[in-house]
């Protein structure tokens, strides 16, 4: 397989971004907040409330870091790259390469996005050289967007930043909202419709267009490795060595801690993190194996590492200077207890073209999406669901993550931004739907 070292992530458009929006929200904090004074005064108040900021989020940006390091190195682990070559074999023709690609996608997004997105970059590349090998066609640009829609239903699942966020004790809403269980966002009946869906429809939209779709050999260029049959160590996974045994006395002591603690569990970033590094060292038993998947992984954690404190520095600034307060005021005049879900939708699907992150979004405009919520009544954990659709909604236009994916695939964005425009408008459809009736 193509070497997934060159899948080395450039961040400067979005690092880019996220400094232009630090910009003009410094100037609406001086302009607009109700604690700015006026003049040199206000500007130095500005930049003070900027810099005292900038680390309010060291431990969300970490656990940020590991739940797609850690969902990126078991998408290159031996497991997974046997379940990929096994669901190759489905792939027989253009319409099952779709449709297995596409619930794949979907499925896998919902457990973790970071294992989802490089596993289904992979999949569907193995699909392309078992076509390339036997002459087959298939819409390759296609396949790729179908594997990029499990970037439209993770914030939805297992690893969405703002709904783990909130189930966490020492989330940084607390003190608004307290700790916010999973079954009252990511297992709430109207997210399990919403899902239950997406799984059905998107799907049969992809089989659609493959059947409606021009179809051809896919250009690739293959080194020897790819066009041989891959071949797996057997004895590395047939027995027990170190870093698995400490893979299951991981898992086993969070199950132990759940059995015999008298408090009840929550189950947040934290948990979720726990058991994603338990299944990476039970999954890649060698060290040497381990190290090369964390050096794959790693780059794709950069943008998260850098990006994250300019978040808290303007989470920081909007609290400081009451820029927050003013703003959540407007959202409440223009919204009413049964239109503010959609809009807050509205609003989420255009900040993330401006900030590509989730957790980072959830830090900047979580806190006037809780606080309108509340001056409404209407429930936090819908307002939750409803940042969290619209976030993950035009990650279909925005670039920034389907990076991985381009470099393992070789496709280019403008091959599956024509699929990806319609996959986001049936997101629209659904999303739309459900939080406007339930």
């Amino acid at each position: 397989m193509k070497s997934l070292k060159q899948n080395s992530i450039k961040i400067p458009d979005p690092l880019i971004l996220a400094l232009l929006l630090t910009l003009l929200t410094m100037m609406l904090a001086f302009s607009l907040g109700s604690n700015s004074a006026p003049g040199l005064e206000g500007v130095t108040d500005v930049i003070i409330w900027w810099n005292q900021g900038i680390w309010d989020l060291l431990s969300f940006t970490m656990q940020m870091v590991l739940i797609l390091l850690l969902g990126y190195m078991l998408a290159l682990s031996t497991v997974f790259g046997r379940l990929s070559t096994a669901l190759t074999s489905l792939a027989k023709n253009p319409l099952a390469a779709a449709i297995t690609v596409s619930v794949t996608a979907v499925i896998l997004g919902l457990l973790n996005w970071g294992l989802a997105l490089v596993f289904g970059a992979v999949f569907v590349r193995k699909i392309a050289i078992q076509a390339v090998k036997n002459g087959n066609t298939i819409n390759y640009p296609l396949l790729g967007a179908a594997a990029y829609t499990s970037m439209m239903v993770w914030h939805g699942g297992l690893s969405g930043s703002a709904p783990l966020s909130m189930a966490s004790s020492a989330h940084f809403l607390i003190e608004k909202t307290g700790i916010i269980g999973l079954s009252e966002t990511i297992f709430s009946p109207m997210n399990l419709l919403t899902t239950l869906s997406l799984l059905i429809i998107l799907p049969l939209a992809t089989w659609f267009l493959a059947r409606n779709s021009i179809n051809s050999i896919p250009a690739l260029n293959l080194d020897q490795n790819e066009l041989s049959q891959e071949k797996d160590s057997q004895q590395t996974y047939s027995r027990v060595t170190l870093l698995s045994f400490f893979g299951f006395l991981l898992l086993a002591g969070y199950i132990l801690r759940i059995i015999i603690s008298d408090k009840t569990s929550n189950f947040g970033l934290n948990e979720i993190n726990i058991i994603l590094l338990a299944l990476v060292l039970i999954f890649h038993p060698s060290v040497k194996q381990l190290s090369e998947a964390a050096q794959t992984a790693a780059s794709s954690t950069v943008g998260i590492m850098l990006q994250f404190p300019i978040y808290a520095g303007i989470m920081g600034l909007m609290n400081h200077s009451g820029l927050l307060s003013v703003m959540t005021q407007w959202f409440i005049n223009i919204s009413t207890p049964e239109t503010f879900s959609v809009y807050a939708f509205f609003s989420a699907s255009l900040v993330n073209l401006f900030v590509p992150s989730g957790g980072g979004q959830w830090a900047v405009q979580g806190p006037m999406i809780i606080d309108s919520a509340l001056a409404l009544g209407v429930p936090p954990p819908k307002a939750v669901m409803a940042l969290a659709y619209g976030d993950q909604l035009t990650n279909m236009l925005q670039p920034f993550w389907a990076l991985p994916l381009l470099a393992i695939t070789g496709l280019k964005a403008g091959q599956i931004l024509k699929y990806a425009v319609i996959y986001m408008l049936i997101g629209f459809a659904v999303f739309t739907f459900f939080l406007a009736i339930m």
